[in-house]
C-alpha cells in the first residue's frame, strides 16, 4: 500500500491540492484541504493484482463551491485512469465516485471522493 499512497501523494501535488495522508497536520489548517485513507481488500488475485480504494475527504469553510471545484479537478484528472510505476509496482488510479457529507457545523463543508486502484506488485 505504500506504493499506492505514494502515487496518490504525487498526483495530489501535481494537481496543486492541499493534501495529507491520515490527518491534516498544519495548524491552523488551510482550507480547503484533503485527507486520505484507504480500504484494503483481503487478497491479491492469482496475477498479483490488488484493488484497494483510496478515500479522499475534503474539508472547506464557507461556500460549497470551492470544494466542488476541487472535486471536479480530481474527477477530471483520474476519470480515465492515471498510471505510475513505484518501486516495481504498477499502480493505476481511477475516479470512483463522490458524495457530500453533512456535518453539524453549518460553516464546515465536507465531501468524499473515492479513488479505485488497480495495483500489480513487483518483486
Amino acid at each position: 500500500m505504500i506504493d499506492v499512497l505514494a502515487v496518490v501523494q504525487d498526483q495530489m501535488e501535481t494537481l496543486g491540492l492541499n493534501y495529507e495522508y491520515g490527518q491534516m497536520t498544519k495548524s491552523p489548517p488551510v482550507y480547503p484541504y484533503w485527507v486520505g485513507e484507504y480500504t484494503e481488500p483481503e487478497n491479491m488475485t492469482e496475477d498479483g493484482k490488488c484493488e484497494p480504494t483510496v478515500i479522499l475527504t475534503g474539508f472547506s469553510r464557507g461556500s460549497h463551491i470551492e470544494l466542488e471545484r476541487q472535486k471536479a479537478v480530481i474527477k477530471d484528472h483520474f476519470l480515465h485512469g492515471i498510471s505510475e510505476m513505484k518501486n516495481g509496482s504498477s499502480v493505476t488510479v481511477f475516479y470512483g465516485g463522490s458524495l457530500m457529507i453533512p456535518v453539524e457545523d453549518d460553516d464546515l463543508k465536507k465531501c468524499q471522493v473515492n479513488l479505485s486502484i488497480k495495483m500489480w506488485k513487483g518483486k
